[in-house]
């Protein structure tokens, strides 16, 4: 069955980085990351799938047909040709899932008496912002914050480097003003991620917090560094400069969350 106009047109849309915002859905592609979504914590909405013939030469794929078939969403068959021409990937697998942006993910991440929480403070590489969103999940965190300047949590880059993690953990897009109120009603320190700040290792913080990791050349804003409880850095041999964003936050988080796997 040949793909609908208007179906191919939304697909298009949310691969543009102007339009995609404003449509509130998103693109998954690859069967494990098919399956995180489906089988997601926060149960995002699916709007359509689609499946290539592709998809029944390995037993993976095979099961995650099963598992489209049995959820009961809209689910469409088109050629291998017609879903490389919409992928956005090098060897697409043969499956495209269409998904609406978590509902309430503010009220998700509320529901966290003691909140762990990362903010991204103009974090502009996808592959940077999915790795740290991968992490937070990783490490037990309430939720993700992505302030003005941060790439699009939900592009398409983004998304496959944050192999399935914003199924499960809420990601919200907003502005510091409202962010530091957050903070602010909910008595939550700020932590801000700096290489002039104290060895993480020496410190001994327990929930509630938010780690802020910034621009991966300017570094945080200054209204951030001021409101900072602590600023905290990661000890390196001399002669090495720095880590890229997403690296040093994951090591970040793991060293203030050493129980987050018990």
């Amino acid at each position: 069955m040949a793909l609908s106009e208007g179906k191919a047109k939304l697909v298009k849309r949310l691969r543009n980085p102007r339009f995609r915002p404003r449509e509130g859905y998103f693109i998954v592609e690859g069967v494990r990351w098919a399956r995180e979504i489906l089988m997601g914590d926060l149960t995002p909405e699916v709007r359509f799938a689609l499946v290539s013939p592709r998809l029944a030469g390995f037993q993976a794929g095979r099961d995650l047909v099963n598992l489209l078939t049995a959820s009961g969403l809209p689910l469409q068959e088109v050629s291998d040709q017609e879903l490389e021409a919409l992928s956005d990937t090098e060897h697409p697998q043969g499956v495209l899932l269409v998904v609406r942006e978590p509902h309430d993910p503010l009220g998700v991440l509320m529901a966290h008496a003691v909140p762990k929480v990362l903010i991204l403070d103009g974090v502009q590489d996808p592959g940077n912002t999915g790795t740290l969103i991968r992490a937070a999940r990783a490490f037990g965190l309430s939720g993700v914050f992505t302030l003005e300047g941060t790439v699009d949590p939900f592009n398409c880059k983004v998304v496959r480097a944050s192999a399935g993690a914003l199924a499960h953990i809420p990601v919200l897009r907003l502005p510091w003003a409202d962010v530091s109120q957050w903070l602010e009603e909910k008595r939550v320190p700020l932590l801000v991620a700096d290489a002039r700040g104290e060895d993480v290792r020496a410190v001994d913080l327990q929930p509630p917090w938010a780690l802020v990791v910034g621009n991966e050349g300017a570094g945080p804003r200054i209204e951030l560094m001021e409101r900072a409880a602590r600023v905290l850095a990661i000890p390196m041999d001399p002669g090495v400069d720095s880590l890229n964003a997403g690296l040093a936050g994951a090591i970040l988080l793991f060293a203030l969350s050493p129980s987050s796997g018990e």
